[in-house]
């Protein structure tokens, strides 16, 4: 009697050492206590969780890597990962919550109606979703996956209002994690009886879940990165400045409509590789001493700088230049350019438009030195007549 109570107790231990995730210390129980690799009774509820991966059919888990590796649109990954998780899980209901801003969000729902499983994706905010707090947070403070055969009957998420109020029986919530970082938790639930994640189906899930780490964080760089390209992008064809990007052998890979109007080539030009940089260079430009190239290649930017360019038409247009090369590829990078030619009019004629002033002003210096000059001169008559014009009197009079 005491040694099958004890078996009782060590394989309940042992069964709490793999919800918690320590499958170390449920080995170590396995390794000294051999009798616990008996079946239990009980049914499914009572067998341990030692299934490893290995131990699945090859198809199965061939089938579970390709539903969702490989794809990289956020939306289009989560239908499959769903249908995958609660199909093979063999749960009634999933829910798949990934980060958001600084909190996190419900993505997409799946459950099975009558006799067909249906995905949903949407955004649901956590507070008003359907789903155990208790045992949400638990998976996000310690990492670790949470199996709950009866949850109705498990403290402390017996207490939790939403387990109480859908008498939720069996729960997995096991996180996604890559490289320590959750990048979100998936979880399970079924309502029609207790114990419905065997060891088969736990490690299914641990296999999934650990596919869809890898994929969710690939599609979600994916979507940053085409988030920066359509910003980037955006810039590029508003034709606000001249952009281009270029290759150090002299092609220039792709170039905007402001870029082509300011050095007077087409689109033509540009498709039939006619127009290099090299060829917009100015003629005094020396290739084997240029110190602005070597300074982009030793810092990869370089400050913006004026020069000029040479158009089609054997003009030059003065121009505001801004360079840099693309992280990961030194060959090929961006040009930043701005039409200086408004400005240089603007300061010429301000130029010239102060050398006049310049003339004008010594123009009226000259006169009034001249007006000057007249009236001392009127002055001084003035003086010198008054007293001759008395003595001429004078002279009369006697």
């Amino acid at each position: 009697g005491l040694k099958k109570l004890a078996r009782i107790y060590l394989h309940e231990a042992q069964q709490g050492y793999l919800a918690w995730g320590a499958d170390g210390k449920a080995r170590q129980l396995d390794q000294d206590h051999p009798e616990l690799r008996e079946p239990a009774r009980g049914g499914d509820a009572g067998r341990t969780m030692r299934t490893s991966v290995e131990q699945l059919e090859l198809g199965t888990v061939i089938k579970v890597s390709q539903a969702i590796s490989g794809e990289l649109v956020l939306d289009v990954l989560n239908n499959p990962l769903m249908r995958t998780a609660v199909d093979h899980a063999g749960a009634e209901r999933g829910l798949l919550v990934l980060p958001h801003a600084d909190t996190f969000r419900i993505m997409a729902e799946a459950g099975i109606h009558g006799d067909e499983l249906k995905v949903h994706l949407g955004h649901a905010d956590i507070e008003e979703a359907a789903l155990p707090h208790t045992v949400l947070r638990y998976v996000l403070r310690t990492g670790e996956l949470l199996l709950l055969s009866d949850a109705c009957r498990e403290w402390p998420y017996a207490d939790d209002d939403f387990i109480r109020r859908a008498n939720v029986r069996s729960v997995l919530c096991i996180p996604l994690v890559k490289q320590t970082r959750i990048v979100g938790v998936l979880y399970l639930e079924n309502n029609l009886i207790s114990g419905a994640f065997n060891a088969a189906r736990v490690a299914l899930v641990r296999l999934l879940a650990s596919e869809a780490a890898i994929s969710l964080e690939n599609a979600r760089l994916y979507r940053d990165l085409q988030e920066r390209e359509s910003r980037v992008r955006r810039l590029f064809n508003s034709n606000i400045i001249g952009i281009f990007t270029w290759n150090l052998d002299g092609r220039i890979l792709d170039a905007n409509r402001a870029f082509c109007q300011i050095v007077g080539y087409d689109e033509e030009d540009l498709v039939s590789a006619k127009m290099r940089w090299r060829d917009l260079m100015p003629a005094y430009w020396d290739e084997g001493d240029d110190q602005i190239m070597r300074t982009l290649q030793a810092t990869s930017v370089v400050a913006p700088f004026e020069g000029e360019y040479m158009r089609k038409d054997g003009a030059s247009v003065p121009v505001l230049i801004g360079i840099a090369l693309f992280d990961g590829t030194p060959t090929e990078g961006v040009a930043f350019v701005l039409d200086l030619t408004d400005r240089k009019k603007a300061e010429q004629a301000v130029h010239e438009s102060g050398r006049r002033y310049h003339e004008v002003e010594l123009k009226l210096q000259d006169a009034n030195r001249d007006a000057s000059i007249a009236h001392l001169t009127a002055t001084i008559a003035h003086v010198i007549n008054q007293p001759l014009l008395g003595i001429m009197t004078n002279a009369r009079t006697g």
